[in-house]
């Protein structure tokens, strides 16, 4: 069953990739097709690697939207592309994936160079732009991806999109912050560092079903003159409780010894 899978995740990647042309011309004519398209691409791939997603929210709320998530692996973008249209932030590397860079394209992705410093103002201000245009804009402080136990430390840097956007636009008084977060049924979700995307895609197809558990927390106002620090550790702490409140019984014995959620230890 899992070459099955594995050859109809080929066979959709290929169906969505020849729907390319009519996605870039729905980016430039913003047409209300550019945005769930890749929903449908999204929700098309979870089925496929039987990633099941329950997802606990409120109705969206109004105006520029930052979103910020916890981040334990590539499925993530899945989960969260499969259940609205948002943007990324995703490290440069990316955009050199065959096939994949497609995808993110045509998607808005925001690419950012992880080891240049002075790239930051530039895909913060895509960001703002994005966020502008009515699309909520999706980033992991973190970085990097762990293994769902504990928070890595955050990275404040690209709140800053959040300012930068307040900055251009005089009649928006705030930006929402919304904290998510993401807790997978089994380990085997994790896809942790720079490990190899093939190898990992295919123990998933060989494995059990799993299931993740998406809970979008209180929004939180940013507006002129907070501090992006301040909103960062604001963001952390609703993640890590709402991480928290989603352990499973049955994953606290498997969890003793492990580190206790820490997530502004140093936020830069």
């Amino acid at each position: 069953m899992a070459c099955f899978r594995a050859t109809a995740i080929v066979l959709a990647m290929l169906l969505f990739l020849s729907l390319a042309p009519l996605q870039w011309l729905a980016l430039r004519r913003r047409w209300p097709l550019r945005l769930w398209l890749p929903v449908a691409f999204g929700r098309t791939l979870a089925a496929l690697v039987r990633l099941e997603v329950v997802v606990d929210r409120a109705p969206p709320p109004q105006g520029p939207r930052l979103i910020a998530a916890n981040h334990v692996s590539w499925l993530d973008i899945l989960v969260l592309c499969s259940v609205e249209p948002v943007c990324f932030l995703a490290k440069r590397e990316v955009d050199a994936w065959p096939a994949i860079s497609t995808f993110a394209r045509l998607q808005e992705t925001v690419f950012i160079d992880r080891y240049r410093r002075r790239t930051i103002p530039a895909a913060n201000a895509a960001m703002a732009q994005r966020m502008l245009a009515g699309r909520p804009m999706l980033l992991f402080p973190e970085g990097t991806t762990g293994d769902g136990s504990a928070l890595r430390k955050f990275h404040s840097s690209h709140f800053a999109a959040a300012r930068d956007l307040l900055a251009t636009a005089s009649r928006i008084e705030t930006v929402c912050v919304q904290p998510v977060a993401i807790r997978y049924s089994s380990p085997a979700a994790a896809w942790l560092g720079d490990a190899a995307l093939l190898p990992h895609l295919w123990s998933l197809l060989k494995g059990e079903p799993i299931r993740c558990d998406l809970a979008f927390g209180k929004p939180l106002a940013y507006a002129r003159g907070e501090s992006r620090k301040a909103i960062a550790g604001e963001a952390a702490l609703a993640i890590a409780g709402m991480l928290a409140s989603m352990a499973r019984p049955a994953d606290m014995p498997a969890q003793a010894g492990t580190p206790a959620l820490d997530p502004i230890a140093a936020i830069p």
